[in-house]
């Protein structure tokens, strides 16, 4: 998410100028947009038993009321999956988050500090739908969001609205509305939204820095692909009386401007730069910061395996992005759920269902899971399962939407357990349920363990909500997806909280396989 620091350093720097938005198009970072209302709302949202759903739609919708008041029309832009050059940092997040979902079990999210948040897992879900539902322009990208971002905003002639600073360093013509706290649109008046705009040659000039070196500023500093050890030195040599991170920011900025740079071009500035500094700290070349300067200076779309008809659904957010990871990297990141950390993992009890998902993305192939065993990550080798049938073919992912109707049932009844002839006579928005309810008894019968008695629990208050209730445009049709998927959520202090969500695995079960 950008350079540690750098925004604390712009803001005592004072290098944003205050503007009014108003009557402009804007691109939002959509991930940036649904973490800061989930975490920043008051009262807080649920963090502990699985989430405020209709709470979160209540803000999502005041916030794009608010722009539209003032005329402003947004374009989300929402991250896809991460490359593999950026597994070790996805291994330090994950890390992380398990830390913060075992303090929230512990504690309750009342009773920590700001800085220990967990996403509940059906936030980004619910937020697409609720841009579907107030028919707001959005893209799910393939890959990172950036350069698509960066290419919108400059084609539109429009700023950015994200807290990622890597949105520093990119050449944004209109420039970046850095930090939500500073996009005050619960204060608009007069049809105005104040806010602070960050411009990428306002920094530069303040620091006497070419902007062909903002690239390497970022690579050096530290981002998600690379960071120079240079123990202590650009910070010794800083004039600044900051604290030490930001420091180090201001003494690799006054190296870098001092660097000749006369005769070149952009290409070979920052190599020439890269060169001296490496050689600074008594450091060799090396080819990792070159690979992350190319992020900001080549805003190219990722490559990517998927079948042009399931790319085609994930950019309209009618699937989830994690098939991205499973077809061209193989492996899955189980995010960490804020559940009682006694228990197995509340995604072991969905463990058969994923491999039937498994066998239609990537066939027979293994898929490594990413999950928690105790309060370690672990990865877990995962066999697929294929279709018992003969028709294998037609169950390729290249060609699974042209399958036969009844071949696509098939798939889905055998994933859960059941027969065909037991729907029969099930009305048609009770199916699901149905399927669900015998899968869980029949696991119960066979695997008799904590986690399933909890799922048939909170099954029997599914039954009993009120389907008509006020939170049903979010809240209902959500709780079969946990019992498919995440149904040991349920046994966090025991509460059955029935709001609780699984990341879809179940959904897009039925839509691969019956859409």
């Amino acid at each position: 998410m950008g350079i540690s620091k750098l925004q604390r350093m712009i803001d005592d720097l004072c290098l944003c100028e205050e503007v009014k938005v108003e009557k402009t198009n804007l691109i939002i970072d959509g991930a940036a947009l649904y973490y800061c209302l989930y975490y920043n709302s008051y009262p807080k949202l649920d963090q502990r038993c699985g989430g405020d759903y209709p709470g979160f739609k209540d803000d999502v919708c005041k916030f794009f009321e608010a722009l539209q008041d003032c005329e402003v029309t947004p374009y989300v832009i929402l991250d896809g999956a991460s490359g593999s050059e950026k597994q070790k940092i996805l291994h330090s997040r994950l890390k992380r988050r398990l830390e913060d979902a075992k303090t929230i079990a512990e504690t309750g999210s009342d009773g920590v500090q700001k800085t220990c948040n967990i996403l509940p897992p059906l936030v980004k879900d619910v937020f697409i739908e609720i841009l579907k539902e107030k028919d707001i322009k959005f893209k799910q990208c393939l890959g990172e969001a950036d350069p698509e971002v960066v290419s919108a905003a400059n084609q539109k002639q429009c700023a950015v609205l994200s807290h990622d600073t890597d949105f520093c360093i990119y050449d944004v013509n209109k420039g970046f509305l850095p930090s939500f706290n500073n996009f005050e649109w619960k204060s608009k008046e007069d049809g105005k939204i104040p806010a602070k705009l960050y411009k990428r040659s306002k920094f530069c000039e303040h620091f006497k820095l070419d902007p062909a070196l903002m690239p390497l500023f970022a690579s050096i500093a530290g981002n998600d692909y690379s960071r120079l050890e240079d123990n202590g030195t650009f910070a010794n040599e800083s004039s600044s009386s900051r604290e030490y991170s930001i420091k180090r920011l201001d003494g690799m900025l006054s190296f870098l401007s001092k660097v000749n740079l006369d005769g070149l071009n952009d290409s070979q500035k920052r190599e020439r730069a890269l060169s001296e500094a490496l050689s600074h700290v008594g450091k060799e070349e090396n080819q990792t910061f070159k690979l992350s300067i190319q992020k900001y200076v080549q805003l190219e779309k990722p490559s990517s395996e998927l079948p042009s008809w399931v790319s085609k659904k994930v950019e309209s957010g009618e699937l989830t992005t994690f098939v991205i990871s499973v077809v061209d990297q193989k492996t899955m990141m189980l995010t960490p759920v804020v559940e009682d950390f006694s228990q197995r993992s509340s995604y072991t009890a969905a463990y058969p269902i994923r491999q039937y998902f498994y066998g239609l993305l990537i066939g027979g192939q293994m898929c490594t899971e990413y999950d928690r065993e105790g309060e370690e990550i672990k990865d877990n080798r995962v066999p697929s399962i294929l279709l018992s049938s003969d028709k294998q073919k037609q169950l390729q992912l290249e060609r699974l939407h042209k399958a036969p109707e009844g071949l696509r049932h098939r798939v889905f009844e055998e994933a859960l357990q059941v027969q065909t002839l037991d729907l029969e006579n099930i009305p048609g928005h009770l199916k699901l349920p149905v399927c669900v309810t015998v899968f869980w008894f029949k696991r119960l019968q066979h695997h008799p363990k904590p986690e399933t008695v909890h799922c048939l629990h909170a099954l029997l208050l599914g039954f009993v909500c009120d389907r008509d209730g006020p939170e049903n445009d979010v809240g209902f049709i959500n709780n079969w997806k946990m019992f498919v998927l995440k149904p040991g959520l349920i046994e966090s202090n025991h509460n059955y909280p029935t709001r609780e969500g699984a990341d879809l695995i179940s959904r897009n079960l039925a839509k691969f396989i019956l859409s």
